[in-house]
């Protein structure tokens, strides 16, 4: 590493693992360790700052080239004040991460929910680097989206913006944990598809591959089965693709963005879903519309939170006033 240059270390806080990264202004990502979550207060703050600090030891960085120190997590946050809401797969409610870090480590923090720091890392160095407008998709355990319009982060009046997976798709539908019946959750998500599959087993559809090992089926399971030719897991992954597609329709009809930008775990380990995707849009979409939206998968794959965490600390003047301070 040039013995000047500056960095910013990133967070990407998630129920099961915290990725912590060193990142350069090119939105490199120069060193990493990952350590397994620990709900709770107390153990949460250990964990974050033995994590940050380890980081440092590792790289041997001085503390006056740290530039801030970004978060990107799940959960209810309150951007502003820095402070985690609620996260029910943290165990933390109220907790304020920013004021918890800049005392320990005296650098500025900022902090975003998980789709909107993943949105401005394609925004700024990804798949939407050059875009005015894009929309960031996670498809993981849960869907969410960030928003860049007009060059601007949407995060609305609360930090709420970009609840994607909580939008209905059918009325009929199943109940959803947020309330609602239809949610697009219920249909595409990591943990839909793993019920979906262990449901339709349940009664009777066939597959080689799973007739031994239903009752512990994952999302990734349907996936490698998908990639080793099971009709049943091929066809599952492209009516999954069918329902984001029908989501996507909708944002694309009100937000009119350039690109789509599709990541999260699902993504990640499938290649059947993005196709089924597009067939859906073009097909179900006004076409003036959705001729020329991109649709494709992020290029920072499983970096895009932990990078786009740090994008403030780097952004030009013409971008900072896009991104929430």
């Amino acid at each position: 590493m040039n013995a000047t240059e500056e960095f910013s270390i990133g967070l990407d806080i998630g129920g099961t693992k915290i990725l912590s990264a060193l990142v350069s202004k090119n939105g490199e990502v120069v060193s990493e360790i990952q350590c397994d979550t620990k709900g709770g207060e107390e153990n949460f703050s250990h964990q974050i700052i033995l994590a940050i600090e380890s980081l440092l030891e590792k790289e041997d960085i001085e503390m006056n080239r740290i530039k801030g120190i970004g978060i990107a997590t799940a959960g209810v946050i309150d951007s502003k004040k820095k402070e985690i809401l609620y996260a029910n797969n943290l165990n933390l409610e109220n907790y304020p991460i920013g004021n918890v870090l800049e005392k320990k480590f005296g650098l500025p923090v900022q902090l975003y929910n998980d789709a909107n720091a993943a949105a401005v890392g394609e925004w700024l160095w990804g798949s939407g680097k050059g875009k005015h407008n894009l929309i960031y998709i996670t498809v993981s355990t849960g869907i969410g989206a960030g928003i860049i319009s007009n060059d601007s982060l949407l995060t609305g009046s609360h930090d709420s913006a970009g609840e994607f997976g909580h939008i209905s798709i059918n009325l009929n539908g199943p109940l959803c944990a947020c309330g609602n019946k239809g949610c697009l959750e219920n249909y595409a998500s990591g943990t839909a598809i793993a019920a979906i599959a262990r449901e339709r087993l349940a009664t009777g559809e066939a597959s080689h591959y799973f007739f031994a090992k239903m009752d512990g089926l994952t999302a990734v399971d349907i996936c490698t089965a998908a990639k080793m030719g099971d009709s049943f897991s091929i066809g599952l992954l492209k009516e999954i693709g069918e329902y984001l597609g029908l989501g996507i329709i909708n944002l694309i009809h009100l937000l009119n963005t350039e690109a789509v930008i599709l990541g999260g775990g699902v993504m990640n380990e499938s290649e059947l879903i993005l196709p089924s995707i597009r067939r859906t849009v073009q097909k179900h979409g006004i076409q003036s519309m959705v001729e020329k939206v991109k649709i494709e998968k992020s290029s920072l794959g499983s970096y895009a939170c932990v990078v786009g965490a740090t994008g403030l600390f780097f952004c030009k003047n013409d971008q900072l006033a896009a991104l929430p301070h």
